[in-house]
């Protein structure tokens, strides 16, 4: 029996790359024998209704743009009464969740892993109520993420939320955080926060593949605190590019390994999650869902 394709593409994603290659990925879609339908996203709240409109009706639902287009897919067919198998052809400027599992970064070549890939099952994150592929971040550096103008990113690439990371730093903002997880309570100074299931955030944070599996059940937290001295901030810098957590400086961070948390603030937070906007309120609640969804990998 053909299977059906849902090919969701964002024409904005990256440097609008995807337009030069379209016509190889459905092409290489309609050989493999898939009946394949094409959408273009029309902003979060159209992909979710239209999503919300196919329920089931689709065997595989394709990402073609950024980890922001990957979790409006993910978060809308998570309600399907039969999740699809999902695909990835990473496209945007920052594909985080996509290097995390190793796709490639090529579209041609990520176009065939579509059709030669296995599935593997991979956990999500339920923020509240709001659903996240790979990090739940706030703090210093979460604002790079969706404040970074779209041209600004289309012309320069990776290099534009680097020079918009540094444009914070004279800015950095310290906030009284209470971490509830397995039992035990952490409240302390905070400037930057993160819940992933990820090996790299942002190019910020980066965590040997030894530590971290995509599919245990468990997010890796990791909470840095406000430096006050140039000898805090080495110590920061230097911590990060070990690439374990277990033997970053306890002085200056906090990282533990648990399938839920609840965060909570003395004023509303805002959040990122994987690279959007979201208001998290005084009190944010983080559960790992083991085995959320299937995804085509090399």
């Amino acid at each position: 029996m053909e299977q059906r394709v849902l090919l969701m593409v964002n024409p904005m994603a990256g440097r609008q790359k995807i337009r030069n290659e379209l016509l190889y990925v459905v092409d290489t879609l309609t050989k493999a024998g898939y009946e394949t339908i094409i959408y273009t996203t029309q902003g979060k709240d159209a992909t979710r209704d239209l999503l919300a409109e196919k329920d089931s009706q689709f065997d595989r639902v394709i990402c073609c743009g950024g980890d922001g287009t990957f979790n409006e897919i993910l978060s809308a067919t998570m309600h399907w009464d039969k999740r699809p198998i999902l695909g990835y052809i990473p496209a945007g400027t920052t594909n985080d969740f996509a290097a995390g599992l190793k796709l490639p970064s090529d579209i041609r070549e990520a176009a065939v892993n579509i059709v030669r890939g296995t599935p593997h099952t991979v956990d999500a994150g339920l923020f509240n109520t709001s659903y996240f592929s790979y990090v739940a971040s706030f703090g210093a550096f979460t604002e790079t993420s969706y404040s970074t103008p779209q041209n600004f990113k289309n012309a320069l690439g990776h290099l534009a939320y680097i020079l918009e990371g540094i444009k914070e730093i004279p800015a950095f903002t310290s906030y009284t955080v209470c971490v509830e997880a397995d039992g035990q309570i952490y409240k302390d100074s905070y400037i930057f926060g993160a819940v992933s299931n990820a090996r790299s955030v942002g190019g910020i944070l980066k965590i040997s593949d030894s530590l971290v599996d995509l599919n245990d059940g468990v997010f890796e937290v990791m909470m840095i605190k406000m430096p006050k001295t140039l000898m805090d901030l080495s110590a920061i810098v230097t911590s990060l590019t070990s690439l374990n957590p277990l033997k970053y400086d306890p002085s200056m961070f906090l990282f533990l390994q648990t399938k839920e948390l609840k965060i909570t603030f003395e004023q509303e937070m805002v959040w990122s999650l994987d690279g959007e906007r979201v208001s998290g309120g005084k009190e944010a609640r983080i559960a790992c869902i083991k085995d959320a969804f299937k995804i085509l990998t090399v």
